[in-house]
């Protein structure tokens, strides 16, 4: 799965992705700054908009996701 989130951080143009863990939970990642692979390639960091972050071990990966388009409301 580590591969498949570098593919993901690595394409162009950049297409926002969440990454989504054993335990269901789901972290998104809207741009390629949001995220980096640890140099040994185990764990995943992702950085949220409210300035926290989440370490995520290559083990609890469960999926990587294209994030769904968000839908433009009409008036």
């Amino acid at each position: 799965m580590i591969a498949d989130v570098k593919q993901h951080l690595l394409s162009r143009p950049f297409e926002p992705f969440a990454i989504v863990t054993s335990a269901g939970q789901r972290y998104p990642v809207p741009s390629p700054e949001h995220a980096g692979i640890h140099p040994r390639g185990h764990r995943v960091l992702v950085w949220l908009d409210d300035g926290s972050g989440i370490t995520i071990s290559a083990l609890h990966i469960a999926s990587v996701e294209k994030d769904a388009p968000k839908k433009r409301h009409h008036k």
